[in-house]
């Protein structure tokens, strides 16, 4: 980093990254515990797992040394990702009625954890290998090249983070079939959370 990098106020960066992982971190209670079942909010969120995933690997393109066919490799795992996920979650989410009438879903755990260490992942080593100037897109005048080890880095978690969306996408997907399987009563769900193994 340059001089006049080291005496930019990053605090706005650092402020972002916490509440991000906050909220992150926050999902994965909702998901560990159970919560209602909601189109909308599916949908949102995994628009969102998917919109970040693009946010902090764009890095790597940017000033990560990847290459745009690299590109390709990211979209083959996310979409891997979204059917293994989709066939995988199956017997992995469990769902049950409230006091309130309304459906309620937990589990594919691990699904989700695997998401949460790719994003923290990739967060880790934009700030080691960039700097938190990686998350407000702007080059430092005079920057060293990435080394070999830090592109192979970042392409490595790039991939993690991107099974980890499409991951999420797929067990999404899940929810959503079985939710309308429950609503056309062709399922049928106690009135208790089930149990289920945070795998």
């Amino acid at each position: 980093m340059s001089s006049g990098s080291s005496s930019t106020d990053y605090t706005s960066v650092y402020l972002f990254l916490g509440i991000l992982l906050l909220v992150v971190i926050r999902r994965l209670r909702n998901v560990v515990n159970g919560t209602k079942v909601s189109k909308v909010r599916t949908i949102i969120f995994s628009a969102y797992y998917v919109i970040l995933a693009l946010f902090f690997t764009s890095t790597s393109f940017l000033y990560g040394g990847a290459s745009p066919e690299g590109a390709l490799l990211y979209v083959a795992i996310g979409a891997a990702g979204v059917y293994g996920s989709y066939l995988f979650s199956d017997k992995r989410i469990g769902f049950w009625k409230g006091a309130d009438g309304s459906i309620y879903y937990k589990g594919a755990v691990i699904i989700y954890a695997i998401y949460l260490v790719g994003l923290i992942a990739r967060i880790a080593i934009d700030l080691a290998f960039v700097g938190p100037q990686a998350f407000t897109f702007t080059l430092t005048p005079g920057a060293s090249p990435l080394s070999a080890t830090a592109i192979d880095a970042g392409i490595i978690t790039d991939c993690l983070l991107t099974l980890g969306a499409g991951l999420l996408v797929g067990r999404n997907a899940r929810v959503m079939k079985r939710y309308s399987s429950i609503m056309r009563g062709e399922e049928t769900v106690p009135d208790t959370p089930p149990k289920i193994s945070l795998t």
